[in-house]
Parts: structure tokens; C-alpha cells; sequence
């Protein structure tokens, strides 16, 4: 059994969340684990904090650049794959695993010079740039979601890990809570748009830091029977527990969390997405009528009005069946068995 290995993951949380899902897991089987990302990026901070050895190298993004950022990130880039060639001499990962990133991309064509087994999980429905070339070299890919990687890759679908345990909840019979998410940054066009529905409901409201004391001032003349309008949602399996609807974007690990805890939710994808992306995140679950596709060009408060009414007790039932079909159970321990295989 492999007793140290490396995560590569990093630049947003949608890669290092997952990723340190999957620490735990096989922290908790006594492996060593240790972590490859940007030395200045997010998961310096919290890759530390969580108790992870953490590597920090220089890396930069290609995709969409000028001339002169592109030549910069290429010296970055270059600087960085010998930082990580110095990391694996260090480290003597048996194995690796890549969530995305550009320190996942040069941390996995090293993994081929060293003869070390490589693997990738990819998180969204369509594969980053990262994931999608090294799944041409990975000795096993993952994938959250049927059919993200072609059919010759022979991908394993575990869904999503995430970081907390969901709580078992009935099914609605009617909608009374309306949980609010528009991510850690917040979503403008959302937070404008639900203090003006005219449903009475409970609302617990994410903002996002920058948008908090605008939304409190939109809700204070509505006639909501309870409102809590909060930055950032510590505890999100109480908040997804206590939700009879979610109104969100649609991130990978929003689809899979809503997945997981068994929540109906009305998906408002963020439409300058790479490759439109959240779209296809959203339609996993409205093609599966597992839930509501609501595109930002047709956000209005009489559109979320309109939604919430057509909810009836039995189309309540039957998204919440649906959306049941679909889950994966503890997709970070069918990860751990496969690396440790």
C-alpha cells in the first residue's frame, strides 16, 4: 500500500476543497499526505491550516493572456517545473493525484519523469485544460459526472468529495425556507433580484462579504417572514438541512453538494463561465428534472415567483427522487481505494 502521496490542487476552491476531502480520507488511513500548489495562491493558506505539508511553487495561467502576460507566465512556468522537480526529489510521492490547476499540469508531467502513477479527478462536467491534457498520461482519471471525459479515457465517476456530512432531511412538501448562495464572492445579479420576490418566505441569504450591507438594505422593507442575511455560510450542512429550495450559480461543487444533501435548488449558471460551463453543471440536474435552469438574462423576481408556485407538493416529490438517483455515495473513499489499491 502506498504510504505517502501527493495533491496537486490548487487556484480556486473548487479544486482545493475536494482535494482536502480526499487528504482526510486518506489521513485517516494513515497515509502521509502532502500538497503541490501556487506558492501565492489560496491553498497556501488553507492547505496549512488543515495540517498538510504544503510545497509552494511558481505557476501561471496561458489561456485568454496578451503577448506580454503569456511570455511572463511561460519564465513562471519554466521556474516553477524545476521548483517541482526539486519538490519530488523531496517528497518521493508513491503516488500522486491531480485536482486541476497549473501546478496540478507541471506537478503531473513530472509524476511520467519519475515513473510515479499519476492520477487526476476532474470536478466540472467539462474538463479544465489541465485535466484534459493529463488525462492522456494519468494511470487512472476520476471524474465527478458521466461522460466529462471521452470513452477511451475510460474515466471512474465517484462524484464530488466534499468537506461536510450532509444531513438527512424529509422531502418538502411545499416551499416555506429559501437558502440564498452566491458563492464566497457573492453573485450581484442574485443578491438584487431575490429581496424583491414577493412569496413570503424564510430566507438565509449568503452575500458574499462585498455585498453584504447592500442586501441587508434591500430586504429591510420586505415582507419575509424571517431573514438572515449573512457574508459567508460557516455550517452549510445545517443550511442545506434546513433549505426547502436553494437559489444558486452553478460551480461543480454547488451541483454535487446539492447532490448530496438531497436539495432542490434553482440554478442561475454565471454566464462568462469558461465554456459556459456552469450551464452544463446546471443541466445535470434540470435534464434529469432534478432541478431548475434559469439563465441570468431571465432573472427577475416574478421569474423566481413564478418557479416556486409551480413547485406543488408532487413535482416536489418527484425532483427530490430524482435528484436521490443521481447521488454517489462518499466519493472520497471510492478515491482513497483506488490510490491505495
Amino acid at each position: 500500500m502506498s504510504k505517502k502521496i501527493l495533491i496537486m490542487a490548487g487556484g480556486t476552491g473548487g479544486h482545493i476543497f475536494p482535494a482536502l476531502a480526499i487528504a482526510k480520507e486518506l489521513t485517516d488511513r494513515g497515509v502521509v499526505v502532502e500538497w503541490l500548489g501556487g506558492i501565492n495562491a489560496m491553498e497556501s493558506r488553507l492547505v496549512p491550516e488543515h495540517g498538510y505539508k504544503f510545497y509552494g511553487v511558481y505557476s501561471s495561467g496561458l489561456r485568454g493572456k496578451n503577448l506580454l502576460t503569456v511570455l511572463k507566465a511561460f519564465f513562471l512556468l519554466s521556474f516553477g517545473f524545476v521548483q517541482t522537480i526539486a519538490v519530488f526529489i523531496k517528497s518521493r510521492p508513491n503516488r500522486v493525484i491531480g485536482m486541476g490547476g497549473y501546478a496540478s499540469g507541471i506537478g503531473g508531467l513530472i509524476s511520467k519523469i519519475f515513473f510515479i502513477p499519476l492520477f487526476i479527478h476532474e470536478q466540472n462536467t467539462i474538463p479544465g485544460t489541465t485535466n484534459a491534457l493529463l488525462s492522456k498520461l494519468a494511470f487512472k482519471c476520476f471524474q465527478a459526472f458521466e461522460n466529462t471525459f471521452p470513452e477511451r479515457i475510460k474515466a471512474i465517476t465517484t462524484g464530488n468529495p466534499i468537506l461536510f456530512n450532509p444531513i438527512l432531511k424529509n422531502k418538502p412538501k411545499s416551499i416555506k425556507n429559501l437558502l440564498v448562495l452566491g458563492g464566497s464572492l457573492g453573485a450581484k445579479k442574485i443578491n438584487q433580484t431575490i429581496p424583491n420576490i414577493k412569496t413570503p418566505l424564510s430566507i438565509w441569504h449568503q452575500t458574499g462579504e462585498s455585498h453584504l450591507e447592500e442586501v441587508k438594505a434591500l430586504y429591510a422593507n420586505t415582507m419575509h417572514s424571517e431573514v438572515k442575511i449573512e457574508a459567508f455560510i460557516e455550517n452549510m450542512a445545517e443550511a442545506y438541512a434546513w433549505a426547502d429550495l436553494v437559489v444558486s450559480r452553478a460551480g461543480a461543487m454547488t451541483i454535487s453538494e446539492l447532490i448530496a444533501s438531497n436539495s432542490l435548488a434553482v440554478l442561475i449558471p454565471f454566464p462568462y463561465a469558461i465554456d459556459n460551463h456552469q450551464k452544463v453543471n446546471a443541466e445535470i440536474l434540470s435534464n434529469n428534472q432534478a432541478g431548475i435552469l434559469l439563465e441570468e438574462t431571465k432573472l427577475h423576481s416574478d421569474a423566481i415567483d413564478k418557479e416556486i408556485q409551480l413547485l406543488s407538493e408532487e413535482k416536489l416529490y418527484e425532483m427530490s427522487r430524482r435528484l436521490e438517483m443521481l447521488r454517489v455515495s462518499n466519493p472520497e473513499k471510492l478515491i482513497a481505494d483506488q490510490l491505495l489499491h
